[in-house]
């Protein structure tokens, strides 16, 4: 199995960082191959509604930029791991732009290609306590899960994480994360 653990933090150590790793080293440790992206490290533009995937006229998007390269990474994996910090109520400012750039999973007619059936597990941090924002949750598994007809394995919730080494205080929930990528089938 191919596990693709895509990180939404501009806090390249910080605590989404730490339990995305986790997942991906507990899926290394069961024999799956896994690799791990910082978005904050690419350059990966707003999408530009110019339909060229829409028409055909593209592979994936109109836009050169490096999420041409993660177009490929996404399909070829069986599991993604995406994670995001909660800032301001909702996934970060880099993963929005992300997830925007999936239009290109959508055909002219609604449907969905490359994503459906694919495994995912998202892993949110916040400052506030956990179930304050389960909603960001709610929020990736509509999307994920009803949309794009991807097959939740598991949402990882961390609250009471503002500082970017606050993850270091709680073992517990890296060792829960690392579980859950050594439980991948």
């Amino acid at each position: 199995m191919k596990v693709l653990g895509i990180i939404g933090s501009p806090r390249k150590n910080g605590n989404t960082a730490a339990m995305v790793n986790a997942v991906c080293k507990g899926a290394a440790l069961s024999g799956h191959e896994s690799e791990v992206v910082n978005l904050t490290c690419m350059n990966i533009q707003g999408c530009i509604a110019c339909d060229a995937c829409k028409a055909g006229k593209v592979d994936y998007c109109a836009v050169n930029d490096d999420m041409q390269q993660l177009y490929k990474a996404i399909i070829e994996a069986d599991c993604l791991v995406i994670g995001s910090p909660v800032y301001m109520g909702q996934i970060s400012g880099q993963m929005k732009n992300f997830f925007d750039r999936w239009n290109a999973f959508v055909d002219a007619n609604y449907q969905i290609h490359h994503v459906p059936g694919k495994k995912y597990i998202t892993v949110t941090a916040s400052g506030a306590p956990a179930e304050v924002f389960s909603s960001v949750s709610d929020y990736l598994n509509h999307w994920l899960g009803n949309f794009f007809k991807m097959q939740l394995v598991k949402n990882i919730v961390g609250g009471e994480l503002g500082p970017a080494d606050a993850i270091n205080s709680q073992s517990e929930l890296l060792s829960t994360a690392e579980s859950i990528g050594r439980a991948l089938e």
